[in-house]
């Protein structure tokens, strides 16, 4: 069982490192950094692989964990992974729809652009809808890096110094 520890916190580090480092320094820079659209397209090419890791990076945790999970570790970690399940298999799809319906309009109605199209109003209801399972997506997203990240102290209750 001891080899598995190396494995195990390998898991834990890569799935804690890159949700969290995804999460609150990637994408807060770039969204600083790049117009709305290309953000957009950043975004909808990174975001699967970043929900992909919060999803089975707790499986592999699991499965590599050289003690028996108490039942405290075991709820994180399906918290943690069922949360990224539910971004990926319910809110990430209904946001990129609502996406690709918001740039049809600006594409189609406005010739690209976005400052004339919010102007108009006619994109109202398309970005509260949006806003609404974004923050959806977020709260999914932030729930998953607390319950990796408390799993974090479970391991470390773990580790023999």
């Amino acid at each position: 069982m001891q080899y598995l520890l190396p494995l195990h916190i390998l898991a834990y580090g890569y799935t804690f490192g890159a949700t969290t480092f995804e999460s609150f320094v990637a994408s807060p820079i770039a969204l600083k950094s790049l117009p709305r659209r290309q953000f957009g397209e950043l975004q909808a090419s990174t975001l699967p692989v970043h929900l992909a890791t919060q999803a089975i990076g707790p499986m592999l945790i699991a499965a590599t964990a050289p003690y028996s999970l108490s039942t405290i570790g075991i709820s994180l970690l399906v918290t943690s992974s069922a949360s990224a399940i539910f971004n990926i298999a319910y809110v990430s799809p209904l946001c990129a729809d609502l996406k690709s319906k918001r740039w049809h309009v600006i594409d189609s109605k406005y010739n690209g652009d976005d400052k004339a199209a919010v102007a108009s109003g006619e994109l109202k209801s398309i970005d509260a809808e949006f806003g609404k399972w974004h923050g959806v997506s977020m709260i999914s997203n932030v729930l998953s890096v607390i319950t990796v990240t408390a799993y974090g102290l479970v391991l470390s209750g773990k580790l023999k110094i």
